[in-house]
């Protein structure tokens, strides 16, 4: 919003009785404070509705393993900010472990009260890069910006193992590090 202050000096320039000479300069005056007041005014006025948040996963190289790769990485974190809890066990196998930020160790597959609790409201990964492990194996690396509902935005690097089972690759292993954010 404009303040009163701001506009005091252009208001009294305005009273002032017209001199000689001085009518195209008030009018001027008053030209440019209407048409600064129409253009900005209903910038000011109107709430701004906040942009649809876009999840972005964006690979290191092209190949086929790691295209594959981040598009269940893609899911995996679709369904955690779902809080999904079904959709997050159908990409992690059976004996699933993480290695949270915190240090935490986690033994099981996620429930979905755990989803919850972290509830997550934007993700973008980068520099994803899946690397064979044998037939069957790949290291994934990727950095994350996870934004939190609860406790705003983290940037992490992780280190996964993901096992194809069957003609699906799914999540053994899980690490996630805490960067720090100049």
């Amino acid at each position: 919003m404009i303040s009163p202050n701001r506009i005091a000096p252009f208001v009294s320039f305005l009273r002032k009785p017209l001199r000689k000479g001085q009518g195209l300069r008030t009018v001027s005056a008053a030209a440019l404070l209407c048409f600064t007041t129409l253009l900005a005014g209903p910038l000011i006025a109107q709430d701004q509705p906040p942009k649809p948040v876009e999840d972005i996963v964006a690979v290191a190289t092209q190949d086929a393993l790691t295209k594959t790769i981040a598009d269940r990485v893609r899911q995996s974190w679709a369904a955690w900010k779902k809080g999904d809890a079904a959709a997050f066990d159908a990409l992690t196998t059976e004996d699933y472990r993480e290695v949270a930020a915190t240090g935490t160790l986690h033994f099981y597959r996620f429930t979905s009260q755990e989803l919850a609790a972290f509830p997550i409201t934007q993700f973008t990964i980068s520099q994803l890069q899946a690397l064979p492990i044998g037939h069957d194996g790949a290291l994934v690396t990727y950095v994350g910006l996870i934004t939190f509902k609860n406790g705003g935005p983290g940037k992490f690097a992780f280190g996964e193992v993901w096992i194809k089972q069957g003609d699906e690759w799914k999540c053994q292993y899980s690490q996630a590090t805490a960067m720090f954010v100049p």
